[in-house]
């Protein structure tokens, strides 16, 4: 009897699982972001708008939203995966992140053979 008991309480349990999270690939980076700052060998102006720049980590999927300039991450979005502090971009574009409170520092895994491709990109969370 307990053994039956056992089992229906382990199917009842598998059952009332959410089924919103199957495909999220890592909770920390699920939701929207807007670009803060960018540090590149770009040239920007002084008063260069950031957050026109934004991108949501929905699921297994990036969107990227850029409504103005600069734009970042254009050809990007699309599925994404993550392997600890490494997101690989559908492009095949790398950048390892990391996350302090609100604050999503996503660093470019650059070419060590190409010259000023250096690009870090820091985002708010919301």
């Amino acid at each position: 009897m307990n053994r039956i008991t056992t089992v229906l309480l382990g199917v009842l349990f598998l059952a009332s699982c959410s089924k919103d999270a199957d495909n999220v690939i890592n909770v920390e980076l699920e939701g929207k972001w807007t670009l803060t700052n960018a540090s590149c060998f770009c040239a920007f102006g002084p008063n260069t708008d950031f957050s026109v720049h934004k991108i949501t980590f929905e699921g297994s999927t990036l969107i990227v939203n850029n409504s103005g300039e600069p734009q970042f991450l254009s050809n990007a979005a699309g599925s994404y995966t993550v392997e600890g502090n490494l997101i690989t971009l559908s492009n095949g574009t790398q950048f390892r992140y990391v996350i302090n409170g609100d604050t999503m520092t996503m660093t470019f895994v650059d070419n060590p053979g190409i010259a000023d491709d250096e690009l870090v990109l820091a985002y708010s969370k919301g």
